[in-house]
């Protein structure tokens, strides 16, 4: 007698990204090992997602689970875990392609053998766009997060990651990224997303996965393949981005690292850095105002962090 198919559910937020997500579905038929459920929890205004989506999934074996909820990536994702009926969960984005077989491949580097065991799986970018030349020596330089090529990734000692564009094996990783992964339901017992920024927030899989790293191993394939569109239907304008980027890595190293001289040291240059590119960029762009306030803003956050205000 055959071993029954693993039970995966597939968590996706969203928010006023119909057809993205509609596309998105499309990929999840295409799959050779199909999830059990998806579970969509909506915080926009189309008034006919869930019809859509239901007649997306006609046919396929995918049941679909829907939820309304306040805007906010955590937050959505908190929803839906508390809805997981899977052995295993795929974390994804609403702007995400998955090629035909990702949830086979990311199953079989799940078994990995690996101590402690494999926990999860993190799968990469058909277009990874990793920045090159000098922008990529400059974010080496003040210990900024980038993606490189090669089997080498890192996580610097104030919480900044070196990420893989494109492994050529089944590789150990110190934290996951983005809306591409898959966890071991049994991951979540005890965890859930921190919801440290209102709304959209960045880093949170960093956060996540990090704390989950202490109990499992977690690994990047170069086999499960996803496309990322980056959606036109943006959820902040850049200079929000850049506020949110600024809290996000100043709340990691907050609360996960020790503040010894080195440390500080350190952060205190990743600070120059990123102020000093994103100043720079914002001079040049379109919108100089907008990324210059983004970067007021977000080290106002972490100043009313620092004095126990809550951030909104």
């Amino acid at each position: 007698m055959s071993a029954p198919s693993p039970q995966v559910s597939v968590i996706v937020p969203t928010l006023n990204r119909r057809a993205d997500l509609l596309e998105f579905c499309a990929s999840l038929r295409a799959q050779t090992v199909r999830p059990h459920e998806l579970i969509v929890v909506d915080a926009g205004q189309v008034p006919d997602m869930e019809q859509a989506l239901t007649e997306a999934l006609a046919g396929s074996g995918i049941g679909l689970t829907y939820r309304r909820s306040k805007a906010g990536t955590s937050l959505q994702r908190n929803v839906a875990l508390a809805l997981v009926t899977g052995d295993y969960v795929l974390l994804c984005d609403d702007d995400l392609l998955l090629e035909p077989p990702y949830i086979a491949r990311s199953l079989e580097a799940m078994a990995t053998p690996m101590q402690p065991p494999v926990g999860c799986v993190l799968g990469t970018f058909s277009s990874p766009g990793r920045p090159k030349g000098w922008r990529q020596r400059y974010f080496r330089v003040f210990r900024m997060t980038y993606a490189s090529a090669g089997d080498r990734p890192h996580m610097s000692r104030i919480g900044s990651v070196r990420w893989l564009a494109e492994p050529s094996r089944v590789v150990r990783i110190p934290a996951a990224s983005g809306g591409r992964t898959l966890y071991r339901a049994a991951c979540f017992e005890g965890e859930r997303f921190d919801e440290f920024l209102p709304g959209y927030t960045l880093n949170e899989d960093v956060e996540l996965s990090y704390r989950i790293a202490k109990r499992w191993s977690i690994v990047q394939t170069p086999h499960a393949r996803c496309y990322h569109k980056r959606s036109g239907e943006g959820r902040v304008d850049y200079g929000d981005r850049v506020s949110r980027l600024i809290y996000s890595q100043f709340y990691f190293f907050w609360k996960h690292v020790h503040k010894g001289p080195v440390e500080l040291a350190e952060f205190a240059w990743n600070n120059v850095g990123t102020a000093a590119f994103y100043a720079a960029y914002g001079v040049g762009s379109k919108q100089p105002k907008q990324v210059l306030a983004g970067i007021a803003k977000g080290y106002g956050r972490c100043l009313r962090h620092l004095r126990g205000q809550e951030q909104r």
